[in-house]
């Protein structure tokens, strides 16, 4: 990721638990009952759009939700195609590959209801530090894939400041000692990725994406470039957002604080190719089951060798921010669309 205020302000951004701690802090807390468990933002355009209903989720569709209420830990009946899956149920944070270990002061463990207002349900707090740091959490997942889906659920505290130039998180190809690297198009052979923010202005949910194909913020096309946006806000085709398919054909729900939301993306790699041409890298996103967007255009990689095999959930904040946070639970990766809890 890179680490913009906006299009055209940049610098080079080293994430917790990646590459190197660096120093960033987090500031932790007590659940909504005070238990302690474990001890660039894209570019905004405020001008109005014509709302319209969410399209048909795009790919294949999610499997038929249980009835009945959910259990507290979703994991202990996983699906065949889940791959990883944490509700923070563990007691722990060992099943996380963070250098820095994930203390409590960077992420924290609480007792707190969740999304299904579940007693002795556990989630995992993120609260940055003031001004510029973030927090994470790595996975390096048991198998690499072509395509994969990531699930999981976030709640934004009371407080929040969606204003404040942030990244998020979502899904990795490539080396490790690549994640979060940013200000250059990756060459198709080493790293491509893709990660579910907000945007600044809107305050709405959009995926950011590094990939061998990326034009959207390119100031030099042979050297330095910024992610793309999905769907593209920025404008309507004179600077940004050039390719019509890439740009919103709604406007996504606003957020709000002290909501639990389910967020869904797809990354596919595609068929490997050494050119735009006949590309079909893909990238998803939902929100409560209902699609953002599908685009399944995008020039990811020119190598089969290059696979997905990294999930990174990241809250981090380019300077000055409130002083709270966002909560997660119910994370699942899987080789087929999760969906989500029936009663979220």
């Amino acid at each position: 990721m890179d680490n913009t205020a906006g299009k055209g302000a940049h610098a080079a951004w080293v994430p917790v638990g990646a590459i190197a701690l660096l120093g960033l802090l987090l500031a932790g807390c007590g659940g909504d009952d005070g238990t302690v468990l474990d001890a660039g933002p894209g570019p905004s355009d405020s001008g109005s759009r014509d709302s319209a209903p969410p399209m048909d989720s795009p790919g294949t569709p999610p499997p038929d939700a249980p009835t009945g209420p959910p259990p507290i830990d979703e994991c202990a009946d996983r699906a065949p195609e889940w791959i990883f899956c944490s509700g923070f149920e563990e007691g722990n944070k060992d099943i996380w590959d963070d250098y820095d270990g994930n203390p409590d002061e960077t992420n924290l463990l609480l007792a707190d209801r969740g999304p299904f207002d579940l007693a002795g349900n556990t989630v995992m707090r993120m609260r940055p530090l003031p001004g510029r740091g973030g927090a994470d959490l790595v996975k390096e997942l048991p198998s690499t894939h072509d395509r994969l889906f990531a699930r999981w659920y976030i709640k934004y505290e009371p407080g929040f400041d969606f204003s404040a130039p942030n990244h998020g998180g979502g899904l990795h190809a490539g080396s490790r000692d690549l994640l979060g690297r940013s200000d250059y198009r990756p060459t198709g052979s080493d790293w491509f990725g893709a990660w579910v923010e907000h945007d600044t202005g809107l305050h709405v949910s959009y995926v950011y994406s590094y990939y061998r194909g990326m034009y959207q913020d390119c100031a030099d096309p042979s050297g330095s470039c910024w992610g793309d946006h999905f769907p593209c806000m920025a404008d309507e085709g004179t600077t940004y957002c050039e390719k019509p398919q890439h740009r919103e054909t709604f406007v996504p729900p606003t957020l709000t604080t002290d909501q639990w939301y389910c967020v869904e993306l797809l990354l596919d790699g595609g068929t490997p190719t050494g050119s735009e041409t006949g590309a079909n890298g893909t990238i998803g996103l939902w929100v409560d089951d209902s699609a953002i967007g599908l685009w399944d255009d995008l020039w990811m990689r020119t190598t089969a060798d290059l696979q997905i095999g990294i999930l990174w959930l990241s809250l981090f904040h380019h300077g000055d921010h409130a002083p709270v946070g966002a909560d997660y639970d119910n994370v699942v990766v899987s080789t087929e669309r999760v969906g989500c809890i029936a009663g979220s």
